[in-house]
């Protein structure tokens, strides 16, 4: 008896990708045909955003994000794979599988990256399509997969059409049904139930399901841009707004062809948005890569503390404090909020866990986030919560150089530089009443003095939480925390140079800061479209960057203004 992956693929060697093709992602997949027609696109990929349109060209060189908007449509990739996010949510969606051997399926994937396929990736993909289909042709999810006996005349047709066109977000083509059914046409053939199973298998690994092509060919009204078909205009909403595949109603828009205008587009991402519980992991986890806890260099979670300094801390308790911020987060965007709701809202997540740092009863609280409303005074934005305070301080001390290096670099847009070698070893010694005063001493040689005026005022002015977050008047080293200590003169740039009290004063200035605005417009449009910043996707930053500057502007609104770039619903081949 043939293995079902040998099933799967005898007599259909035109039918799958080859192993060529995946690790060359070079040529064009015909939108008719699941194999090489030609073409000449670049290079898919993914990247650390959406993973909608692939990592792109730019049409400039790597100097940093670009000053002025240059009109036109970025060159893009028009295969990109799925992220791993996205491969889960889809065969949650699609299959009801939520896991592999107890394991979410893309645990037993490779890491996302970007570039060709690799034979361990491409090996990994197979082995992870055999566990899933098992699962779901033993188990209750079959007839998510095929409603019919399997040996009845018509059913396996019809379950490819029917699977088909919502694994591959599209219509099948006669010839990729006929292929398809070329699986159950081997000599000697296997059970209808064997068949079926290899099918989804087959299904599992195509690069119709693996990758997100945007392939139409039809122009747009102009001799560079090509419109996007209403199947891939949908397939890129989706997995924009849910990481996951379209639903019917998304999908019939589709079939009708009703997703070419901005307009129509626009009412389906409204529609979409409104979905909490779909869109609200795409909320967290783009919020999580605006405050860097994805990056790998970020001081997020790597900081234990020690407990006689701080008794109320516990190691055990980050997963909750991440938890805490990624309720926050939902919590201001579904709420209406806008920008500086991020910097000012006062709502927490409280658990056992946190409840005493933010100086409440802990004996009220289980290990379910419950929301409450904290002092607005002392407790206003994300930055006042214990994952930043804690993550960003020393082992028993609290850090204004790495508090205000965070406010500095990725909130006010300051380019301090890198330290000079050895900082992270410079002593000082002497008597000192307060970390403000032994930091001062520790950074005034003229070598450190030129950085620090800028990275030390903003963490001075947060002194009044200690190294876990917990509300503090007076310092450990003996000395009072009062004005003398969170007083700071803070250059906020364009020769906006104020006098800062407290930690309420500093986020009602970064809230209403342009420069902070645009940052936080350029983080969304890059990680929405999947690609690095560039002049042409500036002028989508500038679009929703006045509309900050104006107030009032929520979250939710500029998630569906994104939808509305033309780079959204057209597409450039690369010249070549």
């Amino acid at each position: 008896m043939r293995t079902l992956r040998q099933l799967s693929y005898i007599g259909t060697t035109t039918f799958f990708t080859s192993l060529a093709f995946l690790a060359a992602c070079s040529g064009e997949i015909g939108s008719g045909d699941d194999g090489i027609t030609g073409g000449g696109e670049t290079t898919g990929g993914n990247t650390s955003g959406s993973g909608s349109t692939g990592s792109g060209g730019t049409d400039e060189p790597d100097n940093g994000p670009p000053e002025k908007c240059i009109p036109g449509i970025p060159v893009t990739s028009q295969i990109p794979r799925l992220l791993n996010r996205q491969y889960d949510n889809t065969v949650r969606d699609l299959l009801g599988v939520t896991s592999v051997d107890g394991e979410l399926p893309s645990d037993k994937l490779g890491d996302d990256f970007d570039g060709p396929m690799t034979s361990d990736a491409w090996r990994l993909y197979q082995e992870v399509a055999e566990k899933i289909a098992k699962a779901v042709m033993a188990g209750p999810n079959k007839s998510k997969f095929i409603s019919c006996d399997p040996s009845a005349a018509g059913c396996l047709e019809q379950t490819i059409k029917t699977f088909g066109r919502k694994a591959f977000r599209r219509p099948l083509t006669d010839l990729e049904v006929a292929r398809f059914q070329k699986l159950g046409q081997i000599t000697p053939a296997g059970t209808p139930a064997e068949v079926a199973e290899a099918t989804l298998i087959g299904f599992l690994v195509s690069p119709s399901f693996l990758m997100l092509p945007e392939l139409a060919t039809d122009p747009d009204g102009s001799t560079e841009a090509l419109k996007l078909s209403s199947y891939e205009v949908a397939t890129k909403l989706s997995y924009l707004l849910w990481g996951s595949a379209p639903d019917d109603v998304l999908s019939a828009a589709a079939d009708n062809n009703e997703l070419q205008s901005k307009e129509q587009i626009l009412a389906q991402a409204q529609r979409m948005i409104a979905v909490r519980e779909k869109t609200g992991p795409l909320v967290t986890a783009f919020h999580r890569n605006w405050a860097q806890m994805n990056n790998g260099n970020a001081h997020w979670w790597t900081m234990d503390h020690d407990l006689e300094t701080y008794p109320l801390y516990s190691a055990a308790a980050k997963p909750s404090w991440q938890a805490e911020l990624d309720a926050f987060f939902e919590d201001v965007a579904f709420e209406g909020g806008s920008f500086k709701d991020l910097l000012l809202s006062n709502v927490a997540f409280v658990n056992k866990d946190n409840a005493a740092i933010y100086g409440l009863d802990p004996a009220s609280y289980g290990t379910e986030l419950t929301r409450v409303e904290l002092d607005a005074t002392q407790r206003p934005g994300f930055l006042t919560r214990v994952g930043f305070l804690s993550s960003y301080a020393g082992y028993d001390a609290t850090s204004p150089i790495l508090r205000g290096a965070f406010i500095s670099v990725y909130l006010l847009g300051v380019n301090p530089g890198p330290p000079i070698p050895g900082a992270t070893m410079q002593t000082v010694q002497g008597e000192f009443a307060t970390q403000r005063a032994k930091i001062e001493k520790l950074t005034e040689p003229a070598s450190c003095k030129g950085c620090h005026t800028v990275i030390n005022p903003p963490g001075f002015v947060m002194e009044n939480f200690d190294g876990i977050g917990k509300w503090q008047t007076t310092d450990p080293l003996g000395g009072a925390i009062d004005a003398s200590v969170t007083t700071n003169t803070i250059d906020f740039g364009d020769g906006n140079v104020k006098e800062i009290t407290s930690p309420l004063a500093l986020m009602q200035e970064i809230a209403e800061l342009q420069k902070a605005k645009q940052l936080y417009a350029e983080s969304w449009v890059s990680y929405a479209f999947g690609r690095d910043p560039n002049g042409k996707d500036k002028c989508v930053v500038d679009q929703i960057d006045t509309k900050l500057a104006e107030g009032g502007y929520s979250i939710l609104n500029l998630l569906a203004d994104l939808t509305q770039a033309d780079s959204f619903r057209v597409r450039v081949r690369e010249t070549p």
